[in-house]
């Protein structure tokens, strides 16, 4: 029996969804993603851990550049080693609180902030975070089918927002961990809490880079040799990928150019980012 009119028409409505949800969803949280580096001064505060060490430095030179030579846009890096979503969303009085939430308001916000000299206090979060540690050491999405896990862990991406947007924070940028071979398919799966968390329409969360897809294609040679953390190149297309997220349809390709043209000690960035966030430098 051949299908009735209206299930034929309901079918097409079907397909015409799903063909606009893959073909169209992209470039729509493209448009609504705010300008950034729209020439107003401002201060923009990393949340990471220890893959971040280094590359806010070259995005902070690469701003640089865009703007025009100018100290426009500052870089407050405020990654704390071996702390992920679920340190950055501990409750006040734990060490996992001290060491992430509350070392950075003491260095970067209020009026007496230890570190952030005259820049702006920061209004915009660039969080380059994971989930390992929620739910267990791996993370909560198991498989990309695991909307449990998933949800569980847009509960924690959600509460690590609301609470830098508590701080002052009006634009929190998130993207999940580098590919991470002895900890897949969980990091991986992290991009699914990501997806869960930006449909639920927190006008102020915006999505970073897939930092994850990057890096997997460029293993094991963007990677140190424990295979766990980025090496100069890593760092580099860390940094760029940033830099294209926040600067939009004005990114500058001579500007990307330049920046991996230049040879960068990571090490050594390390040792002063430490050092600095200690007081020492």
């Amino acid at each position: 029996m051949p299908a009735s009119p209206n299930l034929v028409s309901r079918r097409l409505v079907l397909v015409l969804v799903a063909l606009l949800s893959v073909g169209l969803a992209p470039a729509a949280r493209g448009a609504d993603r705010p300008r950034v580096l729209d020439g107003r001064e401002k201060s923009i505060v990393v949340v990471g851990y220890s893959t971040s060490y280094a590359w806010p430095d070259m995005l902070q030179e690469m701003l640089d550049e865009h703007a025009g030579g100018r100290r426009l846009y500052h870089v407050l890096n405020a990654v704390v080693g071996g702390a992920p979503v679920a340190h950055w969303i501990a409750e006040p009085g734990t060490r996992e609180h001290s060491r992430t939430v509350a070392a950075m308001t003491r260095d970067f916000f209020g009026p007496d902030a230890r570190l952030r000299g005259d820049a702006p206090e920061p209004t915009v979060a660039i969080c380059q975070q994971s989930l390992q540690l929620t739910r267990d050491d791996r993370g909560p999405v198991k498989t990309e089918h695991d909307m449990v896990g998933a949800e569980m862990g847009a509960d924690a991406l959600e509460t690590m927002a609301l609470r830098l947007r508590d701080l002052g924070l009006e634009q929190v940028w998130i993207a999940m961990h580098i590919y991470k071979e002895p900890v897949e398919p969980e990091v991986g799966n992290e991009r699914v809490a990501l997806a869960r968390l930006l449909a639920r329409g927190h006008g102020f969360i915006h999505e970073g880079p897939d930092l994850w897809r990057v890096t997997k294609d460029c293993f094991p040679g963007c990677f140190t040799d424990d295979r766990l953390h980025p090496n100069e190149l890593g760092m580099k297309l860390m940094a760029e990928h940033w830099y294209r997220a926040l600067a939009g349809d004005e990114a500058r390709e001579d500007i990307i150019e330049r920046m991996h043209a230049r040879s960068y000690d990571t090490d050594a960035m390390m040792r002063r980012y430490l050092a600095w966030r200690r007081g020492e430098g």
